[in-house]
């Protein structure tokens, strides 16, 4: 009685604002009879094996309204009644939608009413309905797929459906049907790798990194959840996928975004997980979208970001626990990034579990053994805090930091970690034969048995496995001069754990080359033959190429833009020159600000080409600004100093009276500027390109012809 009391208030809010909403389909008012239906008696029905009793008593009620608005859609579409159709298509809609928002049974409720719907024949029809002329009935009936995909709905559109949703794909240039033919997409990337990679080499990806270039906030917050998901599940050839089409680089934009948290965290996570995979990290970070994935992390709170999901139907339910399992790579990787955003990601999901009482499921997945590994030694503070929060919110015990310079570690160190590790009962032998920090790190599976008395083989293995991400993490510098962990590091994160045992025979990088294999299995105590052929096959491979004072040493193009209303011109402005071969130079928030800041004169000073990004208001706070404080101000000062090739990119700018702007900054109106059209940036890029270049072609005047009359009336005013 209380669920369906619940539901009763639920619906009519809900029916009120659906009233006022543009976004939403349009609902009949004989909706309503439902309400009524619900708050009539009903005699007691037996609960379906399985489903929960609350459950239960919602289906009870919802399913027979869905029966019924499907055999009306099924009798519209044979006599071809438009109308008809559209109301029944809504009416399922609008089911669906509050079981995905109702309260703790929503997920297990909307996934039985998804389920129904394809069950009862209703998505074969929709995938039909796709194909009809009737534009209103295409984009209706793509916003109800878009909200029923769940995992078995997924399955039947990847066998029978993939074709339809590939041809909306190509509609690429219908602003709506992008909202709900992006939300498929970013289901459908959840499916399988076989399924991501048909729908990546059919056009889909083509079509979501099309749509990057926008505006629409649903778009591009489908946009940057498809991508991350097309990372996360999508595999190996998948990421080669990407970066073949640059994914990287137009992540940048959706990462770089000021408008709308969901959009930055999504993009962030993808460029996470492509920098996971060894194979294309150069790439990945060559785009610079990672190095905006920890300053926006430590810009959030976990609770807040929580609770602004729960406003979602689509994130409300959180993740399941096959999504969650995703995100451990991510831990247990060695990029600091993928780091911090999967503890922050598993302190978002905790928040919501624990209102579902539900915090037990992430030890279930193995997350709080990578998570406790995260607290004890990790040196970025950002990630351990986040991982410290994750397991006091899941109620698990908070491990202390371990001191990261192992070799100089007493006994009691030593013993500190075997307690965080689970191995406390060894501590009193450990203790007898006084092991320290030096004998920790070169103790062997023969001296676990023979004097550590850990007879059992499974716990050696445990140990072992325990001790090699100790020798990961720890710091060696106070017995490593020549730093040979981080040139481990460089041929394979994994190698570190080798540092000590070279350092301790004398191997540093000046004769590092002349070891044999024999060398490094007997004296360095590397047991594993592959990781002795990957150092050997360094040693023994070509010279890094020496860089000259003749190669440049700035980048292409440095970007000037005022953060308030040009960041997501200047953004796009960065990946069309970087896909086109430009390095390119742009100022973004980092964790160090200070020394980042000192930088900028000086990449301003190396740079050959100066872009000024001219959005609304962007010199305003230059005008007065004598003491040049403003760094916009500071910048083109630096530019036109340098005598720099300045071109303006202009985007809803009015240009100011040249006697409001400081004397050394005055002739920044002089120069002839671009006006930035996004409906046609193809053409407007091969514009800055001739500029850049320094031939600027005569149908440049037609788009400059405004502004130098709007510069000639301030001159002849003065």
């Amino acid at each position: 009685m209380l669920i369906s009391l619940t539901l009763l208030l639920w619906r009519l809010c809900r029916h009120f604002t659906i009233m006022f909403s543009s976004e939403r389909l349009t609902v009949p008012e004989y909706v309503s009879r439902l309400q009524t239906r619900r708050s009539g008696s009903a005699e007691p029905k037996a609960v379906s094996p399985g489903v929960h009793a609350d459950v239960q008593a919602v289906l009870d009620i919802s399913l027979p309204a869905l029966r019924s608005a499907i055999k009306t859609l099924k009798s519209a579409r044979d006599t071809c009644d438009v109308e008809e159709t559209r109301r029944a298509i809504a009416e399922t809609f609008q089911l669906v939608e509050e079981a995905w928002v109702l309260p703790t049974v929503g997920r297990q409720v909307a996934e039985e009413i998804c389920n129904r719907i394809r069950l009862d024949g209703g998505l074969e029809l929709l995938l039909q309905l796709l194909h009809t002329p009737a534009g209103e009935i295409t984009h209706e009936s793509a916003k109800l797929l878009e909200q029923i995909l769940v995992s078995e709905n997924r399955d039947y559109v990847a066998r029978m459906g993939l074709g339809v949703i590939l041809n909306l794909s190509r509609e690429q240039e219908d602003a709506q049907l992008a909202r709900s033919v992006s939300g498929i997409l970013e289901h459908m990337f959840k499916h399988t790798e076989e399924t991501s990679v048909k729908l990546m080499s059919n056009g889909a990806l083509d079509a979501l990194l099309f749509w990057c270039r926008g505006t629409d906030p649903t778009v591009l917050r489908h946009c940057a959840v498809a991508l991350a998901n097309c990372a996360m599940y999508g595999g190996h050839r998948c990421h080669r996928m990407m970066i073949e089409k640059q994914a990287a680089e137009w992540l940048f934009p959706l990462a770089f975004s000021k408008e709308d948290e969901l959009i930055r965290f999504h993009a962030c996570l993808a460029v996470a997980v492509l920098a996971t995979n060894r194979e294309i990290e150069k790439e990945v970070v060559k785009s610079g979208t990672l190095d905006l994935v920890e300053p926006f992390i430590a810009s959030l709170d976990p609770d807040e970001f929580a609770r602004s999901l729960l406003d979602s139907a689509d994130c409300m339910q959180g993740r399941t626990a096959a999504d969650l399992q995703h995100l451990l790579p991510l831990l247990d990787g060695t990029r600091p990034e993928g780091k911090c955003i999967a503890a922050f990601y598993f302190c978002v999901e905790t928040s919501i579990k624990s209102r579902q009482r539900n915090t037990k499921i992430f030890q279930e997945i193995g997350a709080v053994q990578s998570l406790k590994r995260i607290a004890m030694y990790s040196s970025n503070g950002t990630a351990c805090s986040l991982a410290k929060r994750a397991l006091g919110m899941m109620g698990e015990d908070v491990p202390r930091r371990i001191l990261p310079c192992v070799p100089n570690w007493k006994h009691c160190e030593v013993q500190t970690w075997l307690q965080q590790i689970g191995f406390s009962s060894y501590c009193d032998r450990f203790q007898e034969l006084q092991v320290d920090g030096d004998l920790l790190l070169n103790i062997t599976d023969q001296d676990l048995s023979t004097d550590l008395n850990m007879t059992a083989g499974l716990t050696r293995k445990r140990f072992l496995r325990d001790l090699r991400v100790l020798k990961t993490y720890a710091n060696y510098s106070t017995c490593d001069p020549n730093n040979m962990a981080d040139w481990l590091a460089e041929v394979d994160p994994s190698l570190r754990q080798y540092t000590y045992g070279l350092v301790q025979s004398g191997v540093g990088r000046n004769n590092i080359q002349n070891l044999t294999d024999q060398q490094l299995q007997h004296d360095c105590h590397i047991q594993n033959g592959v990781h002795r052929a990957k150092i050997l096959a360094v040693n023994r491979g070509p010279a890094k190429p020496c860089f000259t004072d003749a190669q440049p040493s700035g980048p292409d193009v440095f970007i000037s833009y005022r953060r308030t209303t040009g960041s997501q011109l200047a953004s796009l402005l960065k990946v069309h020159l970087q896909v086109r071969g430009f390095s390119v130079f742009i100022d973004v928030e980092k964790l160090e600000a200070g020394k980042f800041k000192e930088k900028l004169i000086q990449s301003v000073q190396r740079a050959r080409n100066f872009i000024l990004v001219l959005s609304a208001n962007a010199l305003d706070k230059c005008m007065g600004d004598t003491a040049m404080k403003d760094w916009v101000h500071k910048e083109i000062v630096t530019a036109l100093d340098g005598k720099k090739n300045i071109v303006p990119v202009t985007d809803n700018f009015v240009w100011p009276d040249p006697m409001s702007l400081p004397e050394d900054m005055r002739s920044i109106l002089n120069f002839n500027g671009i006006k930035w059209s996004h409906e046609y940036q193809e053409a407007t890029i091969e514009k800055i390109l001739r500029f850049l270049k320094g031939n600027p072609c005569p149908d440049q005047a037609d788009s400059l012809e405004g502004s130098k009359e709007q510069k000639q009336k301030h001159k002849s005013s003065v």
